[in-house]
């Protein structure tokens, strides 16, 4: 990734607040010019951190928000970013991680199913590609506006559940229908992304992840049961 980019972003992460930068594999040093002369200092005053995967970036993470073109089948599932604040000033997350693709290759379809809430930034159909700064230093405009300031609810288990539990509770439920047979086994991914999706639109919080991994454990034992020669 070009290094003057990746400064530009960074620089926009300090203008709207945003506390630590993770970079997955970026192909540039962060001592390189065109890096600082892009960031302007703004590197002293975020977290960079260069991690090794997506998985590693949203450790600890309750929700993400995966940026991605208006360019697909299911629109009802891409917010603008005035959407994704109000999104998020309903749930009130402890916190929020915004993914950001490449601008060459975009993100992969895994990369976009392991975050709850997609975005797009509305533009002209004739030219429609962002700039990756250009993109960043929107949405981050955007959602610094939210505040947040619904309160959290007293019980973890009635907040959001963290992005990796989310990811975690999609392949339990995944696992188990494929079993039983209600996925394809040669396509899984083509119902169980529409799960995915649907689900990630809701945002659930842990109490209902709980429900979901409970539904996918009754599933599976259903099967075996029903699988069990007689006798």
């Amino acid at each position: 990734m070009y290094a003057g980019n990746v400064g530009a972003v960074t620089r926009a992460a300090a203008n709207f607040g945003l506390d630590r930068l993770a970079l997955v594999d970026p192909g540039c040093s962060l001592d390189e010019h065109d890096f600082l002369r892009m960031a302007m200092g703004a590197e002293q005053r975020v977290r960079v951190d260069v991690v090794p995967s997506l998985d590693a970036a949203l450790a600890g993470i309750d929700v993400a928000v995966v940026t991605t073109s208006s360019r697909d089948r299911d629109v009802r599932s891409i917010l603008t970013p005035e959407q994704v604040r109000e999104r998020l000033r309903e749930i009130a997350p402890a916190s929020v991680a915004v993914v950001f693709g490449p601008e060459r290759r975009g993100l992969s379809r895994d990369e976009l199913h392991r975050c709850q809430l997609r975005c797009t930034v509305p533009t002209a159909a004739a030219f429609p590609v962002l700039n990756l700064a250009q993109a960043a230093a929107i949405v981050l405009a955007a959602l610094a506006s939210a505040g947040l300031p619904v309160p959290r609810p007293a019980n973890e288990l009635d907040q959001p559940a963290p992005a990796l539990e989310f990811d975690a509770a999609l392949a339990h439920l995944q696992e188990a229908l494929l079993a039983a047979g209600f996925l394809d086994a040669a396509n899984p991914a083509r119902v169980g992304n529409q799960l995915r999706r649907l689900l990630g639109r809701a945002v659930p919080t842990r109490r209902e992840l709980a429900i979901v991994r409970a539904l996918a454990a009754h599933v599976a034992w259903l099967w075996r049961r029903d699988s069990r020669p007689p006798g």
